[in-house]
C-alpha cells in the first residue's frame, strides 16, 4: 500500500510539473512545446479532469488557428473525457461550448449546457455560462433572466455579478450596472477591470449629473479565450 500511494504521489507530482511547463509554454506562444507537456502529464495521470482540459484547449487552439479539424476533434473528445471525470468543470464546459459554436453545431452547445444545468441546479455556473450563450445570439432578456437565477442560487458569485453589471451597462441601465460592480469591489477588491468600469461609469455620472447614458460593452462568447489553460 506505501509502495502504491507513494508511486501515485510521485506521477502526481510529475504531471503537475508538466502542466505548469505546459501552460507557461502556451502563455508564450509555443502550442508545439505545450502539446507535449500536456500529453506527458496526462500520460501520468489519465483520469485528472485537468490534464484533459489542457490538453483539450491546446488541440482546440491549434485547431482553430490552422483550420485543423483532426485537432478540433481530438479537442472535443478530451474536453468530453474532462466533464466525464468532473461533472462541475467550468472551463471544459466553456471550451466545449465555444468548440460546438465554432463547428455550427449551436444546438449542441445548447443542449450541452442545459444538460449541465439540470445535473446541477445548485450551482450558478451553468446559468453564468447559458447567459454567455443568449447574448452572444442577441437574446439579452434571456440573458438577464438567467443571470438573475445565478445570482439567487449564489448572491456572491463574482462572475455572475460582473456578467450582470456587463449586461446592464448593454441595457442603458448604469446604475443597476454600477452597483452589480460596486458588489464585486466589495467581495474582491483587486478585481482591476471591475474598477475600471466604476471609474468610467462613476465620471460619466459627473459629467450628466447622474443620467444614465446607453452603454455598449457586450463582450461576445468565447472573448475570455475558452481555450485558456489552467
Amino acid at each position: 500500500m506505501l509502495l502504491l500511494l507513494f508511486q501515485a504521489f510521485g506521477c502526481n507530482l510529475g504531471a503537475q510539473q508538466n502542466n505548469i511547463v505546459g501552460q507557461q509554454a502556451f502563455q508564450n506562444g509555443n502550442p508545439m512545446q505545450a502539446l507535449g507537456r500536456f500529453q506527458k502529464a496526462l500520460s501520468q495521470n489519465p483520469n485528472n479532469p485537468d490534464a484533459n482540459y489542457n490538453l483539450a484547449a491546446v488541440f482546440y487552439s491549434m485547431g482553430k488557428n490552422q483550420g485543423n479539424a483532426q485537432y478540433l476533434s481530438q479537442a472535443e473528445q478530451l474536453y468530453r473525457k474532462a466533464i466525464s471525470l468532473n461533472g462541475q468543470h467550468t472551463e471544459a464546459h466553456r471550451g466545449l461550448t465555444a468548440l460546438l459554436i465554432e463547428t455550427g453545431r449551436e444546438q449542441y452547445a445548447f443542449d450541452l449546457l442545459d444538460g449541465w444545468k439540470q445535473r446541477m441546479p445548485g450551482s450558478a455556473e451553468p446559468l453564468i455560462e447559458l447567459a454567455r450563450v443568449y447574448q452572444e445570439y442577441g437574446d439579452n432578456q434571456h440573458a438577464t433572466d438567467l443571470l438573475a437565477d445565478a445570482l439567487k442560487v449564489d448572491g456572491t458569485n463574482i462572475r455572475a455579478l460582473k456578467a450582470m453589471g456587463r449586461m446592464r451597462e448593454t441595457q442603458g441601465q448604469s446604475m443597476l450596472a454600477l452597483d452589480n460592480y460596486m458588489r464585486v469591489l466589495q467581495l474582491d477588491g483587486s478585481q482591476a477591470d471591475v474598477a475600471s468600469r466604476v471609474a468610467s461609469l462613476q465620471q460619466q455620472f459627473s459629467r450628466n449629473g447622474g443620467a444614465q447614458q446607453t452603454q455598449n460593452y457586450s463582450p461576445r462568447y468565447g472573448s475570455t479565450s475558452p481555450w485558456q489553460t489552467r
